[in-house]
């Protein structure tokens, strides 16, 4: 306590005339000694620093540039000096030597703030903590299973503006195009499933057309089986997706970008408070493309308008609202490539495009949100959230149906069809959270339940094929005047109450227990202009529980040991010879694995191995071999299994970085066809994703940086699981950006990607579609001003 208040005789206060800002601020210190830097700290973002002047005399900074919230600021400052920092109050920081042992500061000086999960402003790929994996925000190692996060800062860097774009940047994510709209995403072979800001959405990610990256401040990604929060889920894992939230000091930001094959677009953003307390909170996000693409004649128009409110109601409890509408409109958007008859690949040009001019895909999509947050003085949190999505789809489509005659050129038909879907989602979250006391040590409970509505109408009519055409006359295929000829609508129904327990065993050691029951239902019927049908059952669930189960230990205080076993629960819409649907897929998944954080947390890494087993899948009954309604047993079985790696964040300053390897094997343990065969063809056995962005301190060099990445993929295709298609071999593409800080309010950046213009399949499929080459070289230029 002598020591402590001989800091307090010696310290000096830098405190701006202006409130403190916990938002993101635009920032720019020079190179200086670390009194100054902080004293200049403090007059731009209105925080109190505290500090002892003689002790940091002989200290210097490297200085720092761009949008940071205070903390991250402070955290570069410090970098590679023998100091740290901890908060006192709120807008209010301490600045002290470390010890020798380790230890920051004396225990009478850590006031710790609530852990928030948000990234926009943090300027790193470290993510200090993610929701996806029990609702409120937990750091890495204190979650007992694979989670990637991609935050603001990486997303801005890599000039990422599409799903595509963030996923398949992302440690184990496989991404496989469906057409120019929407994609296929998958980890450890299988599908991923998806959260709204926490709140789940039933098959709402793959072949669905998803929003525009600038609405989110990150996208979290937990690996494996997720179903004690979401329900039922393939066992792939799952992608949260949280928004932006308005802040309560003034930021605006815009960018503008051109590039090949005029792919234009310009992005806004401001949020400011909008009341003189602050306790009302506004964002304005909007942004406008216009692009074409490497393959002939396709073009997308897409707009996006998002808006945000938060209100604190009191001190400890806000309101949050916010709408989002986005509208694209594709022109003669490509499902990729048929083969030759043979299962080889076409011998084209990678800007050949096979469907006519005038197939058109159109998405409207609106969302709204609302939220409220009670934060209890006891710790406890309680937050509700509720998510109302509506896409309305419309396409005009012709396909060939058959291979490439290799002498000819001609497919056998081009199929052509008009489709319109009216889509409705309406989720539901509620969850209370906090810490107890027991056996003298604290540990935590979460207790929630979720419940959805998926409800989508559609209807389709077909016009007659064309025979015998040749691929060089696609685009001028005739179209037809079509006439909706059925309809049908479907919904699925599912609620459950989940809850999680974090027991501290010992100082080092903590064990997770979980589970959910779930309850779904799945309906169908037909509709105008079919004759209506009354409502069929399909695949439904009562009370199906999932259990779930982890062990934490800290080796050191850098590193953690894990382990952790998670259900799977999936159901199936196949009927038994009984008439009665297929009892759903169940199984489980075996996660071990080491986390660390260093370097005073900027830099995050991990190891896992996993083990998948994915049973009471549909097996063709062989009782029935020759009925004209095939039945099933609930008899197959498949196993997935391999490793992962990851780095993400600083290990030097001005170096930020995102390094991922993935090894996968999958296979068909039980199945009437296929056992002993690979299951997911299109995943690659091995994968790595890297990226890593430099900024230079130097004087000579400020203001410049440079980054460099690559995907390496050792290939996919079906010959892999001996299912007569030609495979891609592997491949490598880099990936490059130059940037420079032109001064605190605007940057310049040139990226390059496929820099060496490596000519491959980034997709491999079928006869007929869904061969797409991988992009060719292209370059973008970006220009951004923030205020």
């Amino acid at each position: 306590m002598k020591k402590m208040m001989g800091m307090v005789a010696l310290v000096t206060a830098a405190v701006a005339g202006n409130s403190w800002a916990q938002g993101a601020r635009t920032l720019d210190l020079a190179p200086q000694p670390l009194a100054e830097a902080l004293q200049g700290l403090a007059g731009q973002t209105g925080i109190q620093i505290l500090f002892d002047a003689a002790e940091l005399q002989s200290a210097r900074s490297r200085g720092l540039q761009g949008s940071l919230t205070p903390e991250a600021a402070l955290q570069k400052l410090l970098q590679d000096t023998d100091f740290v920092f901890h908060s006192t109050a709120p807008g209010s920081y301490v600045i002290q030597r470390r010890s020798r042992s380790g230890n920051v500061l004396p225990e009478v000086l850590v006031h710790g703030q609530r852990l928030r999960a948000e990234t926009e402003g943090s300027g790193t790929y470290a993510a200090a903590a993610a929701t996806v994996a029990s609702k409120v925000a937990l750091t890495p190692r204190e979650i007992s299973q694979s989670v990637s996060v991609l935050t603001r800062q990486q997303m801005d860097d890599q000039g990422m503006v599409t799903m595509v774009d963030a996923l398949q940047q992302v440690t184990g994510v496989n991404v496989i195009a469906n057409d120019t709209t929407q994609s296929q995403y998958l980890s450890r072979g299988f599908t991923l499933g998806v959260m709204q800001d926490g709140v789940p959405s039933y098959s709402g990610l793959t072949a669905v057309h998803q929003f525009d990256l600038a609405l989110y401040d990150r996208v979290e990604v937990l690996r494996g089986p997720a179903g004690i929060l979401q329900g039922t889920s393939e066992p792939g894992g799952v992608v949260n997706l949280v928004k932006k939230r308005p802040r309560d000091t003034f930021a605006a930001a815009v960018t503008a970008s051109t590039g090949s094959w005029n792919n234009n677009r310009v992005e806004g953003d401001i949020t400011a408070p909008l009341n003189a307390e602050r306790s009302l909170r506004g964002r304005l996000v909007v942004s406008d493309e216009d692009r074409q693409y490497y393959y002939d004649r396709a073009r997308t128009n897409k707009w996006l308008a998002f808006g945000a409110l938060e209100y604190d109601l009191s001190p400890a409890t806000t309101l949050s609202l916010s709408f989002a509408a986005q509208d694209s409109r594709s022109k003669a958007p490509s499902s990729g490539l048929p083969k030759y008859k043979d299962g080889n690949f076409l011998k084209v040009d990678r800007s050949t495009n096979v469907v006519p001019d005038w197939v058109v895909y159109s998405y409207y999509t609106e969302e709204t949100s609302a939220s409220v947050e009670h934060r209890f003085a006891n710790k406890w949190v309680a937050k509700a959230s509720y998510s109302h999505r509506t896409q309305n789809s419309f396409s005009k489509d012709a396909w060939p149906s058959s291979g490439v005659n290799r002498a000819t050129g001609t497919v056998d038909a081009y199929n052509r069809s008009q489709y319109t879907s009216d889509d409705r989602r309406d989720g539901l979250d509620a969850f209370i959270n906090g810490p107890f006391d027991l056996f003298g040590r604290t540990h935590n409970l979460l207790l929630g339940v979720n419940a959805e509505v998926y409800n989508s109408r559609s209807k389709s009519g077909s016009a007659s094929t064309v025979a015998n055409v040749s691929l060089a006359d696609a685009a001028s295929l005739p179209e037809p005047s079509f006439t909706y000829t059925s309809g049908s609508e479907s919904e699925r129904a599912q609620s459950g109450v989940y809850s999680q327990l974090r027991l501290s065993l010992a100082d080092p050691v903590t064990l997770v227990l979980g589970g959910r029951a779930t309850n779904f239902k799945a309906k169908s019927r037909n509709v105008s202009p079919s004759t209506q049908s009354a409502w069929r059952d399909g695949a439904q669930a009562n009370n199906q529980f999932t259990p779930y189960g982890g062990l934490i230990v800290d080796v050191t205080r850098q590193i953690s040991l894990y382990g952790s076993y998670a259900d799977i629960f999936v159901p199936q819409t196949q009927l038994k010879a009984d008439g009665n649907a297929l009892d759903p897929r169940v199984g489980k998944q075996y996660e071990v694995g080491s986390k660390g954080e260093f370097f005073d947390g900027r830099l995050n890494a991990s190891l896992a191995f996993f083990n998948i087993r994915d049973k009471n899948r549909a097996y063709r009954d062989p009782a029935y071999p020759a009925a004209s309604t095939p039945y099933y047993l609930n008899a197959g079985e498949i196993e997935s299994k391999g490793w992962e790696a990851e780095v993400s964040g600083s290990p030097m300053a001005g170096l930020e970085l995102m390094a991922g390897y993935t090894r996968l094997e999958t296979r068909y343990l039980s199945d009437r066809t296929l056992q002993g065969k690979e299951y997911s063809i299109q995943s690659p056995r091995d994968s790595l994703k890297l990226w890593a962005n430099y900024r230079f301190n130097q004087d000579s060099l400020r203001g410049l940086n440079l980054g460099l990445g690559t995907i390496v993929s050792s290939g996919a295709g079906s010959s892999r699981g001996n299912r007569n298609v030609e495979t891609q071999g592997g491949y490598a593409v880099v990936n490059a950006l130059v940037g420079y800080q032109i001064d605190k309010n605007y940057s310049v950046s040139l990226a390059a990607n496929n820099l060496f213009d490596r000519n491959y399949y980034a997709t491999v499929g079928t006869f007929t579609a869904y061969n797409f080459y991988g992009e060719p070289r292209n370059l973008m230029l970006t220009f951004r001003a923030r205020y």
